[in-house]
């Protein structure tokens, strides 16, 4: 199965990112660099999906569309 799931990033004023993925509740952290909350965000959905998301939230995931937020997007 593919999620599409969408990743919004935000530069912070001290200069820091902070990632969200507004797909899965309470997934968000941050980085000294944009590419460092990226990979931190990713590495975060990966080990969720790999807990194992209730079977209800991964056919609510599938069946709606893919909202887009920025042009940051991981494909898990």
């Amino acid at each position: 199965m593919t999620l599409k799931l969408s990743i919004l990033c935000s530069e912070q004023e001290n200069g820091s990112y902070v990632a969200v993925c507004p797909d899965l509740r309470g997934c968000f952290t941050q980085g000294d660099t944009l590419d460092q909350a990226m990979a931190q965000i990713k590495d975060l959905i990966n080990a969720i999906i790999k807990d194992g998301l209730p079977e209800s939230e991964l056919s609510e995931l599938t069946q709606t569309k893919t909202k887009i937020f920025s042009e940051y997007e991981l494909v898990v």
